[in-house]
Parts: C-alpha cells; sequence; structure tokens
C-alpha cells in the first residue's frame, strides 16, 4: 500500500471478520476468514491483494468480541494488523473504531470472506468516491463488480454521525442504510463492465474454497473481467442451490390422497374432502393504503361480523373434518383485529397448525402477547417495499424501519417458525440495487425466505425486471423465491377447468364461504354459504358449492372470469397428468 500524502484526504480500509455470523449457521462457514485457500487463509490472501492498492494509506481487522474471535485476532496480529473489536452486530461501529485507530477521513469496508477483492477496482472506486466528494461509494451492487470483489467508502464523518443517531432497527443494516436512504446522503455508485449481476465469489459455504481455488489457477492475480471470463468457460462453478422454498408447487406433493380426490371437481360431482388449509380473514379494515390492494372494494362491501362463537365451532369442524391448517389472513390487517389473539388461541388448542400473514406494523403493540407467534408453524410480513420512501409512496404510511426492526425481534423471539416476507413486485419498487440490499438485509435478519410475486388486478403497475440474479444470495437456510413472477402470471386459468379450487377455501370476515379466493373481489360474485347461518360441513357439501364447482370445472367459464392466480399452477399439473399415456414408467 502507498503511503497517504498529506494534500490527500486519508483513505484508509477495515476488514470486517468474525467468527460467527449473523446468517444462521446451515453449512455456513463460522470462520470464514482463517478458511483455507491454496494453504493459506482468506484472510492472508486479502491482505496480500490489498496490498496491491496504491491509494489506501492504513489496514486493520475489525472484529465482532476480541474474546469470542481470538482465532482472528491472533490471525490477523500475526500479518501485522492492528485489530478493534465491537458489538458483533454493529457493523457501522467497528468501522468506525477501524477508522479512529488508522486517523482515516475516509474508511473501506472489506468483507472477511472476499478473498479475491479486487484492488484495481478498489482504486478506481477510491479515486472516484474523493473526485465525487461522496459520502458513500460503492461497486459491490446490481451493475458492480461479481460479488465478493467489490468494497464500499464511508466519509468518516457522516459514518460517526450514523453511529450516533441510529435508531434500534438500523443494527442490522450496517452499510446498507446508505443505499436505503439514497436521498439523504451523496451516494456514488460506478458500474463496470462487463455487467454480471449473476455472478458470485466468495466463501461462505463448504465447497466455496474450492472455487476460489480454481480461479486463481485459472488467473493468479484475477480481477473482475478474468472472474467473469472463468464463470463463462465454467459456468457449472456458478450454479447454487438455496434452501427450501416454502410456497409452490411441490408442495402439493404432500397430500397424494387429494389430488386422487381433486379429480373429482367435475360438472357431475365434486371432491367432498375438506379443503388442506383454509384461509382466514378476521377483519376488513387495514392499517394501510396499499396501491395494488385487490380487496379495496370488497372490504367496503363486506363488514366484519365473526365472533369468537363462530370462529369455535370452525375450527372444531375443520378439525374434525381432516383439515390441517388456518391461515389467518387478510382481508384487512389481522392484528388489528380484537379476535386476532383469541382466534389464534382457538385454532392452536382444536389442534390446527396455524399460520399468518401480515403486514408486521402491529405484532408488538400494546397489550400483544409474543409468545404466541412461537406456537405458530409460519409467518409472513408483507414488506412489499426495499426502502422507506417506497414502502410510504406504495402504502400510504412509514413504517418500513418498524417493520424491519420487528422482523429482527421475531426472529429472536420464535426462532423455530418458518419466517418469510412476501413482495409484491410492482414497477414502483423493482430497483436491482436496492432490491439486492433488501436481500442481504433480511438474510443478516434470519429471515427464512422471500417470495417475489407478480401484482395482479393493476396492469398499470405490472413490472418487466428481470431479477434473477437474486437467487445467487440464497443460502442452505434462506431461499429467493421467484417462481411466482412466472407461475402465477396466467389469467383465465391458461384456458384450462379449475379442479384445484378445493385445496384451500377462503373464509371472509363477514362469514362468507367462498369457492375462490380471486372471484369474491367481482362485484357480483357469491359465496358458496355463510357461517353466521350454517356450519361449514353444510356448506362444503351444499348446494351452492356444487353449482360453482360445475361451473369451475368449464375452460370457457374459467377462460372469461378468473383472473391471474396462483391455483392455475395446480390446475396445469393436474390437466398434464391426466393426459399422460406411459402411466407405467418415469
Amino acid at each position: 500500500m502507498a503511503s497517504a500524502k498529506t494534500d490527500r484526504p486519508v483513505v484508509a480500509a477495515a476488514i470486517l471478520a468474525r467468527s460467527s455470523s449473523p446468517d444462521r449457521p446451515g453449512g455456513l462457514l463460522t470462520d470464514r476468514a482463517l478458511t483455507e485457500v491454496r494453504g493459506r487463509p482468506v484472510l492472508e490472501h486479502i491482505v496480500r491483494r490489498l496490498g496491491l492498492c496504491r491509494n489506501l494509506s492504513g489496514l486493520a481487522a475489525a472484529v465482532g468480541e476480541a474474546g469470542a474471535d481470538q482465532r482472528i485476532v491472533r490471525a490477523a496480529e500475526g500479518l501485522g494488523l492492528p485489530v478493534v473489536a465491537g458489538h458483533p452486530h454493529d457493523v457501522l461501529r467497528r468501522l468506525l473504531l477501524a477508522a479512529e485507530s488508522l486517523g482515516a477521513d475516509h474508511i473501506v469496508r472489506i468483507n472477511g470472506n472476499f478473498p479475491l477483492i479486487d484492488p484495481w477496482a478498489l482504486d478506481e472506486l477510491v479515486a472516484g468516491h474523493l473526485a465525487a466528494s461522496a459520502d458513500y461509494s460503492s461497486n459491490g451492487h446490481y451493475q458492480g463488480v461479481v460479488y465478493g470483489l467489490g468494497a464500499e467508502i464511508m466519509a468518516v464523518p457522516v459514518l460517526r454521525e450514523l453511529v450516533e443517531y441510529a435508531l434500534p432497527g438500523d443494527l442490522y443494516s450496517g452499510t446498507r442504510l446508505f443505499l436505503r436512504r439514497p436521498w439523504d446522503f451523496n451516494v456514488h455508485l460506478p458500474s463496470v463492465s462487463p455487467p454480471a449481476p449473476d455472478l458470485k465469489a466468495c466463501v461462505d459455504f463448504a465447497g466455496d474454497e474450492k472455487i476460489i481455488e480454481a480461479i486463481l489457477v485459472a488467473q493468479p492475480e484475477p480481477d473482475h473481467r478474468a472472474v467473469v471470463e472463468f464463470f463463462a468457460a465454467r459456468p457449472e462453478a456458478a450454479r447454487r442451490s438455496g434452501g427450501a422454498t416454502e410456497v409452490g408447487l411441490s408442495k402439493v406433493l404432500l397430500f397424494p390422497e387429494k389430488l386422487v380426490a381433486l379429480k373429482d371437481n367435475g360438472p357431475e360431482s365434486r371432491d367432498l374432502s375438506y379443503p388442506v388449509s383454509v384461509e382466514l380473514s378476521l377483519t376488513n379494515r387495514c392499517n394501510q393504503q396499499c396501491l395494488w390492494c385487490s380487496d379495496r372494494d370488497l372490504r367496503q362491501r363486506c363488514p366484519d361480523r365473526m365472533s369468537l362463537d363462530i370462529l369455535d365451532k370452525l375450527f372444531a369442524d375443520l378439525a374434525r373434518g381432516g383439515t390441517r391448517g388456518v391461515t389467518i389472513e387478510g382481508g384487512g390487517e389481522p392484528t388489528i383485529s380484537e379476535l386476532f389473539e383469541p382466534a389464534l388461541r382457538s385454532a392452536l388448542e382444536h389442534g390446527l397448525a396455524v399460520g399468518l400473514i401480515t403486514n408486521g406494523l402491529e405484532l408488538f403493540g400494546p397489550g400483544r402477547d409474543p409468545s404466541l407467534y412461537r406456537r405458530l408453524e409460519w409467518l409472513r410480513v408483507s414488506l412489499d417495499a426495499a426502502d422507506r420512501r417506497q414502502y410510504l409512496q406504495s402504502k400510504g404510511v412509514d413504517g418500513f424501519d418498524q417493520v424491519l426492526a420487528n422482523l429482527g425481534r421475531l426472529a429472536e423471539l420464535a426462532p423455530d417458525i418458518t419466517l418469510g416476507v412476501g413482495y409484491v413486485l410492482t414497477n414502483r419498487n423493482d430497483d436491482p440495487d436496492h432490491l439486492q440490499q433488501l436481500v442481504l438485509t433480511l438474510r443478516s435478519l434470519e429471515v427464512d425466505y422471500l417470495q417475489i410475486r407478480p401484482v395482479v388486478d393493476h396492469p398499470g403497475l405490472v413490472s418487466g425486471t428481470d431479477l434473477g440474479f437474486l437467487t445467487k444470495f440464497s443460502t442452505p437456510d434462506f431461499s429467493v423465491n421467484l417462481a411466482a413472477l412466472e407461475e402465477n402470471a396466467p389469467s383465465g386459468n391458461d384456458g384450462r377447468p379449475c379442479l384445484a379450487h378445493s385445496l384451500s377455501t377462503v373464509i371472509g370476515a363477514d362469514g362468507a364461504v367462498w369457492l375462490c379466493g380471486r372471484l369474491n373481489t367481482e362485484a357480483g360474485a357469491r359465496p358458496i354459504g355463510g357461517l353466521t347461518a350454517s356450519a361449514f360441513r353444510d356448506i362444503w357439501q351444499g348446494p351452492e358449492r356444487a353449482r360453482q364447482t360445475a361451473l369451475a370445472a368449464s375452460p370457457d367459464y374459467c377462460r372469461a372470469h378468473c383472473p391471474q392466480c396462483r391455483m392455475t399452477k395446480y390446475n396445469k399439473l393436474l390437466y398434464d397428468i391426466d393426459r399422460l399415456k406411459t402411466r407405467n414408467f418415469i
């Protein structure tokens, strides 16, 4: 590294390295900075590569806790690095400690699992950062260098102010705060060529070090272009698998008896077996005004009429009939209903598994019993925005930071439930850079998956952005699920009969039971019955369900009436199976 000149700002670098990670273990290497690549630890590779930089005046290692990270401390000191220690999750404070110890005006963040950090790209980044008088610069974004080769730079006075005034929910965001609030800072994000948003070259999981070794064999001093060329010649090295998606077509294979029964949903007969799960609205009131809300008109037409007595009888009926789970969702926002906790307890007491879909704002409101969340099987927060401004513009409330804080609290409170985030993709929230930062934030919050699905019923909001690159951030314990963007896109049930509707059913906050959770948004649609007057079993086996089942069995009816729907993929599966001729072979 070159010595700093007195007439230039002092730019130093901090290597962030920890023995424990904010990501869940599941295959993640716990000592990534010490993982050996070609006989040397990753940390040594980073130090050597940074030695090729012309614009750095100093280098330190920033560990999480001196005691817990003793092995990293000894390795760093053995390489001649000064070491600072801070809160393991507080990246901003650790960077500030490193900057102050090095007397830096600007501090460069280097991740301790990036053995191929690109020193030439870093020199260009530093020069551009200083020329732009930027508060924050990064070349590790969507249009930047291959993930694992990039770095970030922060002006120390701005970093100090962030550390002083950061909110509790900001703790897990770290330097991503700059990209979550770009309007508050002078941000410099240079692009590079060739673009490579799908590629990743760092040491996260067992086997990653073999890929890094292969790159170093092909090119001993690789830069961004050399790594891109390596993966072009070895595309199999870029393939990665993530965790379970938790949502999608494959789950239907868990219920083979139901798959067989669905074929009875024809004009002359119907599947009388109970739905696998039920979607239940507790209220039509909501504390948000989402631009794409499909239930807004429904909420105005249908007042809340449910009672705990009706719900108790419903849950008992569903449990006797073989229904496995109840999803408490909208309509409106379930957590603002006075029935929320009583309904949750009642369903659990009847032996039903319970899932919750919520916007996440009121999860920890006054009088709430947070211990109930530990008894859920899963919980999905409808976030639908990648930063505070998008959230405010699309939902009408300033709740983004609060929801992120609630997600972090949920992950700590109920680590055994499946915690997901839902994201309705529109042309207002499809910026790839913002989404990349959101994915990394959700991973650090220990969320299990992000499900991105298309906006429906609002053609003016449809996005055409390709987000396939996000899957590179999947891990054994975190998945980015994009399947719904394709599977949920067709309308008119793709010209097929609807046989799969009895996999689930929708019960509104007025007690109405619907054959389909999408057709109920039409003003002239009719429910198959109402729980205020009839038992669920009588409705499920009654004449109105028989009539609507016969209508749904007509491809012409579905073509004319069905909007985009998640059941279409199941109907396609049934349609394709029915047309197989060689049934005795795989």
